[in-house]
């Protein structure tokens, strides 16, 4: 249900944002003349940290309890303090997008019209509605689904250092850096015809074979890549370096060579788009554990949370029809959306058959053919129709 207060809340203060009150015009009162400036109107000062927790922020007058029949519309009012407001912000989890004073005065407003309209249908005994009841049983499945989603959040959203030290030591090899130059031979030319394209790539496998041999005794990277573009004819070469790789930083065949390599050795000619490469392995690091804290927090979340999760769903399974879901492999939908009152199939698992106020008869019959009974103990009545034969 917060779901669905959360869309309809938003959604009016849209409404709320977008609209805003014209100025009112000043009646003409003949031949112009010298007017004198109307005095400055004082705007209470907006500093929200100076509203005590328990001061009242909004006070929405009007909205009375079901069996209440005042005699004005202030005879009801329903007062929320600062505290209660954050909180009610906090568990809907939306402050966030509230960034701005008008944001959350549309927010505010919204929340009383929203209360205005709920009391309404309250009164008009809304909550004997199935489509209402069904709602609230799904929206408390999301509900709970989430809040215990959050507490595993907050959980383990801040490791101890012993946990983080640990898994810098198990996982060290992630947290290794190589300083790494790369030598590019390319193979495309395109000034070479077909008929001399066997001989030139002949010619570009023997220079690049020879550049290897050459940075592989020692000889300076950047030098021999200005030479093999020289002897290509080729403009401006590339630098070499490529400073700090770490575990990523390079397609996975060659990082694998690479962290086979003592520094000073080079791997095999690589093939790439860019031509037949080279990599020399200038030195081996291991980044110090502070360093990259911060990331093994964020993989120590996420790696807690997947097994805290697989904990708990990992010996839960369905079986679904495929008759009535139709063949596997298709692209999934949301996991648990809110069912809306537009959707195809509301109208087959909800028949809004029974008016507002009314409550449901019990022991209702089964569903004809073609209407899925309702999961709960609240079911709409059955059509007097007759099924057809088939």
């Amino acid at each position: 249900m917060i779901r669905i207060f959360l869309v309809s809340l938003l959604a009016g203060a849209s409404a709320f944002a977008q609209t805003t009150g014209a100025p009112a015009g000043q009646a003409s009162t003949g031949a112009p003349g010298p007017q004198a400036a109307p005095p400055p109107i004082q705007q209470p000062a907006y500093n929200p940290d100076n509203v005590a927790p328990d001061a009242a922020v909004v006070v929405v007058h009007g909205v009375c309890p079901k069996n209440a029949a005042p005699a004005n519309s202030d005879a009801c009012k329903m007062v929320i303090t600062k505290q209660q407001f954050m909180a009610m912000l906090g568990g809907m989890n939306v402050a966030s997008q509230l960034s701005t004073p008008s944001a959350m005065r549309s927010f505010a407003e919204s929340y009383s019209e929203l209360l205005a309209l709920a009391s309404a249908g309250e009164k008009a005994g809304a909550e004997n509605d199935p489509r209402f009841q069904e709602l609230m049983r799904i929206a408390r499945i999301r509900v709970l689904a989430d809040t215990y989603r959050h507490s595993l959040e907050e959980k383990y959203s801040n490791p101890s250092q012993q946990e983080i030290e640990a898994y810098y030591k198990e996982n060290v090899d992630k947290y290794e850096a190589l300083k790494v130059e790369r030598i590019i031979v390319p193979t495309a030319n395109l000034n070479r015809t077909p008929a001399t394209r066997a001989e030139y790539d002949v010619k570009i496998k023997q220079l690049a074979a020879d550049i290897r041999e050459r940075a592989a005794r020692g000889e300076e990277t950047q030098k021999l890549q200005d030479e093999a573009y020289k002897t290509l004819n080729l403009p401006a070469s590339p630098r070499t370096d490529l400073g700090m790789k770490r575990h990523g930083g390079l397609p996975a065949a060659i990082e694998k060579d690479l962290f086979a390599l003592r520094p000073g050795e080079v791997t095999k000619l690589e093939s790439e788009p860019s031509g037949l490469n080279i990599y020399k392995l200038r030195s081996r690091d291991t980044i110090p554990v502070e360093s990259v804290k911060g990331e093994i927090v964020r993989d120590l979340h996420k790696k807690n949370m997947e097994e805290a999760i697989k904990a708990v769903t990992g010996a839960v399974h369905s079986e679904l029809n495929d008759q009535f879901f139709g063949p596997t492999g298709g692209r999934g939908g949301p996991i648990l959306r809110t069912p809306q009152p537009s959707d195809k199939m509301f109208r087959k698992i909800v028949t809004p058959s029974t008016p507002l106020g009314a409550a449901a008869a019990p022991n209702t019959p089964a569903a004809g053919p073609g209407t899925a009974a309702i999961p709960t103990s609240t079911a709409a009545p059955a059509s007097p129709k007759p099924a057809s034969p088939k």
